[in-house]
Parts: C-alpha cells; sequence; structure tokens
C-alpha cells in the first residue's frame, strides 16, 4: 500500500524505518498538517518537482517547527496522498525531504519532495531531529 518514489534505495536502507504493528515508522524531523500545504497541488505527477509549505502564518510556523526546518529535513504530511497528484486525502499520510528554502517574494514556502505516500494511515512519523538526508549520508 505504501509507494517509493524519489529515493535512492541506499539512502532507504539509512533512514531507520521499523515496521511496529503493520505501520511503517519513520523518523521525521516535524508533521505538517495538509492546510500548510499549498503552491503544487493539483501536479499531475508526485515523480518530479515539490509542493510548498506556506508560511504566511507566523504562529503556524512556529508551531509546527517550520522555523527549525533545514534543507534535507524529512517531513510527514498529514493528509496528503501523493502517489499520482498531490492532494488532500484524510487519512492519507505522505513522507517528503526539504528541497528548497522559504521565499518570501514569491510567497512561497520550503519545498517538499515525495519520498513515501499512502492513501491509507499506514505510515507513522517518529520525532527525531536528526531527520535529515545530510546525516543519514555522513554529510551533516
Amino acid at each position: 500500500e505504501i509507494t517509493v518514489m524519489n529515493l535512492d534505495p541506499e539512502l532507504l536502507e539509512k533512514m531507520n524505518l521499523k515496521f511496529v504493528d503493520g505501520i511503517l515508522e519513520v523518523p521525521v524531523t516535524t508533521s505538517i498538517p495538509p492546510y500548510l500545504m499549498g503552491s503544487g497541488i493539483g501536479a499531475a505527477t508526485c515523480h518530479t518537482g515539490d509542493y510548498d509549505i506556506m508560511t504566511a502564518d507566523p504562529d503556524a510556523f512556529r508551531e509546527y517547527g517550520l522555523d527549525k526546518l533545514r534543507l534535507g529535513d524529512i517531513v510527514l504530511l498529514q493528509d496528503c496522498d501523493n502517489q499520482y497528484g498531490r492532494g488532500y486525502l484524510k487519512g492519507a499520510v505522505s513522507v517528503g525531504v526539504v528541497v528548497h528554502s522559504d521565499c518570501l517574494l514569491a510567497g512561497h514556502g520550503p519545498g517538499v519532495s515525495t519520498l513515501l505516500t499512502c492513501k491509507t494511515p499506514k505510515i507513522r512519523g517518529s520525532q527525531d531531529p536528526k531527520a535529515n538526508i545530510g546525516y543519514y549520508l555522513g554529510i551533516l
């Protein structure tokens, strides 16, 4: 039920994934609610590009730890279905990597490229400040 995309198999092996009671546990730096996902929703494919975390609300920005995001951070996207296109689906879970920073001029927040997605809650995040591809690859 879980779709994997945009993810090198060697990196996948280093991400400390675990199955617990039939649920895939993925270390993430933060979990992001669907109402903060913006530019890129409705894209025809999730196998290329990214979509953006909207950061215009400073309270939400702080509440979800978006002020601490780094390039390469692994994040969980709540109620976000990314199997074929990007969109809202209650119960869906996606995991992605932060691939670009905030852009105040254009109004776009940090971009997330999809790594894992499931239409049902078969993925769960576990908080880990080291959930970053730089850490996994030994460059941080």
